[in-house]
């Protein structure tokens, strides 16, 4: 018996509320697994914001991260 299952990237709150996420926090998170991803969901979907939260956990410049988010 085979089971087909629809799944979307989501975080789930601790009130039961679902948000979806970016696709460049669901990058940042495959590129960086150890970032916060309460932090991730406070910049939004902006990748400046991401990069600034990045930049302050590795040694990238801004300009590089914000590359690797910007890449599918």
């Amino acid at each position: 018996m085979a089971v087909f299952v629809a799944v979307e990237p989501r975080i789930v709150r601790g009130e039961g509320r679902a948000q979806t996420v970016c696709p460049a926090a669901l990058r940042a998170m495959a590129i960086w697994p150890r970032l916060d991803r309460r932090a991730l969901a406070r910049s939004g979907c902006d990748k400046a914001r991401l990069a600034r939260y990045i930049s302050r956990r590795t040694r990238m410049p801004l300009h590089s991260i914000e590359t690797l988010l910007e890449r599918s």
